[in-house]
Protein backbone atom coordinates (compact mmCIF):
# COMPACT_ATOMS: atom_id res chain seq x y z
CA UNK A 1 0.00 0.00 0.00
CA UNK A 2 1.35 3.11 -0.69
CA UNK A 3 0.95 6.59 1.42
CA UNK A 4 -0.59 9.69 0.23
CA UNK A 5 1.35 12.11 -1.68
CA UNK A 6 1.69 15.72 0.36
CA UNK A 7 -0.09 18.49 -1.16
CA UNK A 8 -0.59 22.14 -0.91
CA UNK A 9 -3.50 22.58 -2.56
CA UNK A 10 -5.69 20.44 -4.65
CA UNK A 11 -9.05 20.22 -6.49
CA UNK A 12 -11.80 17.45 -6.00
CA UNK A 13 -14.97 17.12 -7.56
CA UNK A 14 -17.60 15.03 -5.52
CA UNK A 15 -20.51 13.44 -6.46
CA UNK A 16 -23.49 13.66 -3.80
CA UNK A 17 -25.87 11.12 -5.50
CA UNK A 18 -26.40 9.18 -2.21
CA UNK A 19 -27.54 12.18 -0.52
CA UNK A 20 -30.98 11.89 -2.30
CA UNK A 21 -31.35 8.41 -0.50
CA UNK A 22 -31.44 9.78 2.77
CA UNK A 23 -35.10 11.44 4.21
CA UNK A 24 -35.62 14.87 1.97
CA UNK A 25 -35.54 16.82 5.80
CA UNK A 26 -31.99 15.30 6.29
CA UNK A 27 -30.13 16.21 2.75
CA UNK A 28 -28.26 19.23 3.55
CA UNK A 29 -26.70 17.51 6.57
CA UNK A 30 -25.99 14.79 5.04
CA UNK A 31 -24.40 16.45 2.14
CA UNK A 32 -22.14 18.22 4.87
CA UNK A 33 -21.24 15.10 6.62
CA UNK A 34 -20.46 13.46 2.72
CA UNK A 35 -18.15 16.13 1.43
CA UNK A 36 -16.30 15.88 4.79
CA UNK A 37 -15.94 12.08 4.45
CA UNK A 38 -14.74 12.17 1.32
CA UNK A 39 -11.97 15.29 1.24
CA UNK A 40 -11.01 12.83 4.67
CA UNK A 41 -10.45 9.69 2.64
CA UNK A 42 -8.55 11.65 -0.71
CA UNK A 43 -6.34 13.77 1.18
CA UNK A 44 -6.10 11.83 4.63
CA UNK A 45 -6.54 14.26 6.64
CA UNK A 46 -8.09 13.91 10.37
CA UNK A 47 -9.19 17.26 10.56
CA UNK A 48 -11.17 19.38 7.80
CA UNK A 49 -13.48 22.77 7.96
CA UNK A 50 -15.91 23.75 5.47
CA UNK A 51 -15.55 27.70 4.45
CA UNK A 52 -18.94 29.86 4.84
CA UNK A 53 -19.11 30.19 0.76
CA UNK A 54 -19.40 26.57 0.32
CA UNK A 55 -21.80 26.00 3.54
CA UNK A 56 -23.66 28.64 1.94
CA UNK A 57 -23.72 26.12 -1.91
CA UNK A 58 -25.23 23.59 0.33
CA UNK A 59 -27.69 24.89 2.46
CA UNK A 60 -28.52 27.61 -0.51
CA UNK A 61 -31.45 26.08 -1.89
CA UNK A 62 -32.59 24.97 1.92
CA UNK A 63 -32.26 21.39 3.24
CA UNK A 64 -34.10 19.56 0.88
CA UNK A 65 -32.90 20.54 -2.49
CA UNK A 66 -28.95 20.27 -2.48
CA UNK A 67 -26.35 20.26 -5.33
CA UNK A 68 -25.95 16.88 -6.54
CA UNK A 69 -21.83 17.43 -7.69
CA UNK A 70 -19.78 19.47 -6.08
CA UNK A 71 -16.16 20.76 -7.05
CA UNK A 72 -13.77 22.05 -4.15
CA UNK A 73 -10.44 23.05 -3.06
CA UNK A 74 -8.83 21.45 -0.12
CA UNK A 75 -5.90 23.39 1.16
CA UNK A 76 -3.50 21.67 3.97
CA UNK A 77 -3.05 24.02 6.58
CA UNK A 78 -0.45 22.18 9.06
CA UNK A 79 -2.10 18.75 9.21
CA UNK A 80 -5.59 20.45 8.73
CA UNK A 81 -7.70 20.75 5.24
CA UNK A 82 -9.29 23.76 4.54
CA UNK A 83 -12.32 23.37 2.01
CA UNK A 84 -13.19 25.70 -0.04
CA UNK A 85 -15.06 26.72 -3.57
CA UNK A 86 -12.53 26.60 -6.59
CA UNK A 87 -12.91 30.40 -6.92
CA UNK A 88 -12.13 31.31 -3.25
CA UNK A 89 -8.86 32.92 -1.96
CA UNK A 90 -7.72 31.69 1.38
CA UNK A 91 -6.27 33.86 3.80
CA UNK A 92 -4.59 31.62 6.48
CA UNK A 93 -5.40 33.00 10.05
CA UNK A 94 -2.58 35.00 12.31
CA UNK A 95 -1.47 33.29 15.30
CA UNK A 96 -2.51 35.73 18.28
CA UNK A 97 1.12 36.05 19.11
CA UNK A 98 1.77 37.39 15.72
CA UNK A 99 -1.36 39.61 15.52
CA UNK A 100 -0.08 41.17 18.65
CA UNK A 101 3.46 41.97 16.94
CA UNK A 102 2.31 42.84 13.95
CA UNK A 103 -0.30 45.49 15.59
CA UNK A 104 0.93 49.47 15.04
CA UNK A 105 2.46 51.49 18.33
CA UNK A 106 -0.54 53.21 20.29
CA UNK A 107 -1.79 56.48 18.89
CA UNK A 108 -1.14 60.09 20.76
CA UNK A 109 -5.39 59.84 20.97
CA UNK A 110 -4.92 56.39 23.03
CA UNK A 111 -1.59 57.10 24.43
CA UNK A 112 -3.51 58.34 28.15
CA UNK A 113 -7.07 56.07 27.65
CA UNK A 114 -7.71 57.25 31.27
CA UNK A 115 -7.83 61.32 30.25
CA UNK A 116 -10.46 59.95 27.53
CA UNK A 117 -12.63 58.38 29.64
CA UNK A 118 -12.67 61.48 32.52
CA UNK A 119 -14.31 63.88 29.19
CA UNK A 120 -15.92 61.64 28.18
CA UNK A 121 -18.37 60.74 31.46
CA UNK A 122 -18.09 64.28 32.43
CA UNK A 123 -20.80 65.34 30.14
CA UNK A 124 -22.97 62.47 30.91
CA UNK A 125 -22.80 62.93 35.05
CA UNK A 126 -23.97 66.08 34.14
CA UNK A 127 -26.72 65.94 32.47
CA UNK A 128 -27.65 63.03 34.54
CA UNK A 129 -27.52 65.86 37.05
CA UNK A 130 -29.54 68.01 35.31
CA UNK A 131 -32.43 65.76 34.88
CA UNK A 132 -32.53 64.63 38.47
CA UNK A 133 -32.48 68.84 39.63
CA UNK A 134 -35.18 68.82 36.59
CA UNK A 135 -37.75 66.47 38.49
CA UNK A 136 -36.61 67.66 41.89
CA UNK A 137 -37.91 71.24 40.66
CA UNK A 138 -40.95 69.51 39.07
CA UNK A 139 -41.74 67.61 42.73
CA UNK A 140 -41.51 70.86 45.09
CA UNK A 141 -43.22 73.27 42.55
CA UNK A 142 -46.38 70.78 42.47
CA UNK A 143 -45.72 70.11 46.14
CA UNK A 144 -46.41 74.23 46.42
CA UNK A 145 -49.27 74.26 44.78
CA UNK A 146 -51.14 71.71 46.85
Amino acid sequence: MHMAKEFKEKTITINLRKVFQKPATKRAISAKNMLKAAVTKETRLKETTISNKLNELIWGRGKYKTPRIITVKVINEKGRGVILLPEEKYEPKQDKKTAKEAKPTTTPKAANPAEEKTTKEAPKTTAAKDTKTATEKAKTTTAKKQ
